[in-house]
């Protein structure tokens, strides 16, 4: 059974991937609770220390989710294809203005995030990478420190780009395009026959 602070960050998550962390204030979760203010806060100190909570709530998400990619998945590439389709899913009901709220407004939140990506997103991808070079469908030359690091700050520039934030494109459709570029940088011919062969399961799934 949901707890009572595991349903107030639910909730308070919806509130603030539709709107943004900056316009939501707590007597609009709490109005959307249908509850008292004072109980949101017996659970958290203030609007900050909610952010912090549903932060770390949310990156435990998506290391279980990349985890699950890892373990649900029979090849380097797949398993990018399978994170993909994770991002897809998340992306779509977060509202860019997230990111940037999070950065100005709730700094030490918006650390958090970015340790992750440093940390753990890099620690995934290279794992990823000497993967698909032992499965032989990724360059055995390629320098995995390097590009691990490269991928992640492609990642970070996603967030900050004034690409998403003009609205012009989706922060999905710029991290496909540029998940695509990066896959068929470093794939062996093997690896191309694969990422077709997986462009095409994706497309035939959307028909």
């Amino acid at each position: 059974m949901e707890s009572t602070e595991e349903h107030i960050l639910v909730e308070a998550e919806k509130l603030f991937m539709k709107f943004g962390m900056r316009s939501v204030t707590m007597d609009d979760i709490a109005k959307h609770l249908g509850m008292s203010k004072k109980t949101i806060y017996a659970h958290f100190r203030d609007k900050n220390d909610l952010v912090k909570s549903l932060i770390t709530k949310m990156l435990k998400n998506d290391e279980c989710n990349m985890q699950e990619c890892m373990n649900h998945s029979s090849n380097a590439i797949e398993e990018v294809f399978l994170m993909m389709n994770f991002l897809k899913e998340m992306l779509s009901n977060i509202n860019p203005i997230v990111f940037y709220d999070l950065e100005k407004y709730h700094n030490e939140a918006y650390k958090m995030m970015m340790e992750f990506h440093q940390n753990r997103v890099y620690h995934s991808v290279k794992i990823n990478l000497e993967r698909g070079i032992a499965e032989n469908i990724f360059r055995p030359e390629i320098n995995t420190e390097i590009l691990a690091h490269a991928r992640v700050g492609q990642i970070n520039w996603i967030f900050e780009s004034e690409l998403i934030k003009s609205g012009k494109f989706s922060m999905y459709d710029v991290m496909y395009e540029l998940t695509m570029q990066f896959l068929h940088g470093i794939c062996t011919l093997g690896g191309h026959v694969l990422i077709n062969n997986y462009t095409n399961q994706n497309n035939q799934t959307i028909k």
